[in-house]
């Protein structure tokens, strides 16, 4: 190998890792993703589910619920 001489770092000690992470929340575009999803998206999923949707829901629930005949 070309690096044979080189020592290695071990990644631990490594600088650029021992410095804080910010939260997902804290960061700048993390911050602004979430505003414009929410601009986006926020009104629909707002909205009723249709009915044909519920109906599908609830009849799948009451075929779990049932008990298996043998």
């Amino acid at each position: 190998m070309a690096n044979d001489n080189k020592p290695q770092r071990d990644r631990a000690g490594d600088p650029a890792r021992d410095k804080k992470v910010k939260a997902p929340a804290e960061r700048p575009f993390d911050m602004w993703l979430q505003k414009q999803l929410h601009a986006m998206y926020d009104e629909i999923a707002a909205e009723p589910l249709p009915n044909d949707l519920i109906s599908l829901i609830e009849r799948d629930a009451e075929k779990k619920d049932k008990p298996k005949k043998k």
